[in-house]
């Protein structure tokens, strides 16, 4: 399972007093940030169950793992500060986006990038992926927009209003997902792998110090 409250402590030469029922620092003694995370929303998805026929379903599998490690960059974490906007990817943003702060990574799904071919389609799957973000997204309360629609086609384990299509080479702009962080905190955006079950938490970052 993953952690829902997370501290890490820092040293700083403080003594701490009370001011109107707070907690002021005054030099002098020890105290401790701390940084707790709330979960605000988090799913689940079967990457064992992508499709009817097996072959295809790991070729998803591997191809949602692999643009899950260029998202994260192995570090399984991505974080958004306030007013920061998410890009599924930065081959096309959307004028009203363009100004902000971006964050996103720099694949395009192709087999350049290491992506399978699964059904014709370099990097086929990866929608999977999106579609799972931007469902946590919506429930967690982040801005959230999908321009194109994954009606398509079905994806297991996606409600069809959630299903998000992804890609590089036809309207990218409009084929992405964008999430902006509409708080006044930074979240976080946390997966992890147990077995063929992936989960992905959005949680609420904040510091205090005790």
């Amino acid at each position: 399972m993953l952690n829902t409250l997370i501290t890490s402590a820092l040293s700083v030469s403080l003594l701490l007093t009370p001011v109107n029922g707070f907690v002021s620092p005054v030099a002098g003694q020890t105290a401790q940030i701390a940084e707790r995370k709330v979960v605000l929303a988090s799913e689940l998805m079967d990457l064992g169950n992508r499709y009817p026929v097996v072959s295809v379903s790991e070729g998803f599998k591997n191809n949602i793992l692999i643009s899950l490690n260029y998202l994260t960059f192995q570090d399984d974490v991505l974080e958004l500060k306030p007013g920061e906007i998410f890009a599924f990817h930065k081959k096309g943003i959307l004028p009203e986006f363009k100004e902000s702060k971006i964050v996103s990574q720099e694949s395009d799904f192709t087999t350049n990038d290491g992506y399978k071919v699964v059904a014709g389609l370099g990097g086929n799957g990866v929608c999977h992926l999106a579609s799972l973000i931007y469902k946590t997204a919506v429930k967690a309360g982040l801005e959230a927009i999908a321009p194109t629609n994954h009606n398509f086609a079905s994806i297991s384990g996606i409600e069809k209003e959630f299903g998000v299509s992804i890609s590089t080479r036809n309207s990218p702009e409009r084929q992405n997902l964008y999430i902006k962080n509409n708080f006044d905190f930074p979240v976080e955006m946390k997966f992890g792998l147990n077995g063929e079950i992936l989960k992905i938490e959005i949680l609420k970052v904040s510091q205090f110090i005790y």
